[in-house]
């Protein structure tokens, strides 16, 4: 089964927080102090684009947990990914490339996979073809390190999923007033090439990237960003549970 992981589709998704590099922080914004990012974001539109995208990242970065969605192309595929996470390596959700879904949940040292059919066919070839007969529609596990596991399990670590974004000097554009979800955001924006990249930050309570919309270029998508500091209730399945790390002994 090829490797898949969410980290480089989330790198690739922006060049306004200059994922993977490690530029400096706008020396203008020294950003707020925890005890300023309780308060509303009241006077955030007021920034500059490199500002408002700088303190967003800083925000969104401080949360426990969050819920990301992605819905774009990754490698020339149509991918769908939906996950909640903490940055204590809990996490569930699921991903869908192609026609092919998986569901994850990780809790402990231990990661539970459930494979649609289409996806054991699209990702494992003729070893997907028989994986898919023989497991049918049981979960699996694994431990959360081995080989069958990390993949996703990378996935499953807020922090780590937003370590790539990093607050940084930019030429970002601040936009317009809008709203994602209900709720009230300014727009910041970056191009890159043919890629456009347009980040969506709350004016309203905590100054968090709600939303980054990437257009042009061969992966052009929409995250997501919800459920900061929720809990996130990750649970074992129960019944007949497929355990890969035992399989074949």
């Amino acid at each position: 089964m090829r490797s898949i992981t969410i980290l480089a589709a989330l790198c690739a998704a922006t060049a306004l927080t200059a994922c993977g590099t490690d530029q400096h922080k706008d020396a203008s914004d020294k950003g707020p102090t925890t005890a300023e990012e309780t308060k509303a974001a009241e006077g955030i539109a007021a920034l500059t684009g490199p500002q408002i995208i700088n303190r967003a990242i800083k925000t969104t970065k401080s949360a426990t947990s969050l819920t990301i969605d992605m819905d774009g192309i990754v490698d020339g595929d149509p991918m769908k990914y939906h996950m909640s996470s903490d940055n204590k390596g809990e996490c569930t959700g699921s991903m869908t490339i192609g026609d092919g879904t998986v569901r994850v949940i990780k809790t402990g040292h231990t990661a539970y996979m459930k494979y649609d059919a289409a996806f054991w066919r699209a990702q494992g070839g003729a070893d997907g073809e028989a994986a898919a007969k023989m497991i049918g529609d049981r979960w699996t596990k694994a431990d959360a390190s081995g080989a069958d596991a990390k993949d996703f399990t990378a996935m499953c670590d807020s922090d780590q999923l937003l370590a790539g974004f990093s607050a940084a000097d930019n030429i970002a554009r601040k936009g317009r007033a809008a709203t994602v979800d209900g709720r009230s955001a300014i727009t910041v924006t970056e191009s890159d090439g043919e890629e456009t990249y347009t980040a969506y930050v709350a004016t309203e309570g905590k100054p968090y990237l709600l939303k980054l919309v990437t257009k042009g270029g061969k992966e052009p998508g929409t995250l997501r960003f919800d459920d900061f500091d929720r809990p996130v209730e990750a649970k074992a399945p129960t019944g007949d549970i497929v355990d890969l790390d035992t399989l074949g002994d």
